[in-house]
């Protein structure tokens, strides 16, 4: 069962209050920050964050937190949606597009489902792997919409961080969403990676490409994958 407490980071009591009764949890407690005791486990609770960093994403996840959400720019009603997203999940982080990029969010992740599932270090390596190859595609080609780097030369490299660089400096690409959603059971790990970008239809890759969607190395690592909502939405599947 999730945990009815509600923690902020860099959050008012006021705003963690509206959240709560929007998610349906008014009068349960707010929690203004984590607690002291660096031991203190706050199993199945969300922890939402004014802006995430990696201390906080660490400390949240480190001391059990169900959800991990960086409120940013988000309005009250959306971030009470996060938390209800969260509830039917393992785990469950929401973040801006500019944290994904920056921030060590597969292994944060993986470290999670390793705990539970007991991966072992080949298994880890290659769920991590994916999960950063389906983040990476996310952040680059869905919410920033940069296309895949033409060709193995310096000048093309260059154009393509360019291109990087100026649509992360855009607020409004940098605050687009970033999901990941965790469901473990007996049988399987279930992975999705969520963006809010334009989609995304496979198409066979050009030989002359020297970076893209990834696909094949997904499919090489996962036991099954699949595109869902025009391709904002990638789903994982591993066997435990």
């Amino acid at each position: 069962m999730r945990a009815s407490t509600l923690y902020g980071v860099g959050l008012t009591a006021e705003h963690l209050q509206e959240i709560a009764a929007l998610v349906g949890r008014g009068g349960h407690p707010v929690v203004c920050g984590l607690p002291a005791d660096a031991c203190a486990r706050i199993d199945g609770a969300a922890v939402l964050a004014a802006d995430l960093d990696q201390a906080c994403l660490s400390q949240a996840l480190d001391r059990g937190a169900g959800a991990c959400i960086e409120v940013g720019s988000l309005d009250a009603t959306t971030a009470a949606e996060c938390v209800r997203r969260a509830a039917g999940c393992t785990l469950f982080l929401s973040l801006t597009t500019a944290s994904a990029y920056r921030l060590p969010v597969a292994q944060a992740v993986v470290a999670v489902i390793d705990g539970i599932a007991s991966l072992g270090q080949e298994r880890r390596d290659d769920v991590e792997l994916a999960l950063q190859e389906a983040i990476s595609n996310a952040v680059i080609h869905g919410n920033l919409a940069v296309s895949s780097l033409r060709g193995p030369t310096l000048a093309a490299l260059d154009a393509f961080s360019c291109d990087l660089n100026e649509r992360l400096a855009d607020p409004a690409l940098a605050n687009l969403r970033v999901g990941i959603a965790v469901s473990i059971d007996d049988a399987e790990i279930a992975i999705e990676v969520i963006d809010e970008g334009p989609g995304f239809v496979p198409k066979p890759r050009a030989p002359t490409a020297a970076s893209g969607r990834g696909i094949g190395l997904i499919e090489s690592l996962a036991a099954a994958w699949e595109l869902l909502d025009d391709g904002r939405r990638v789903r994982m599947r591993f066997a435990r």
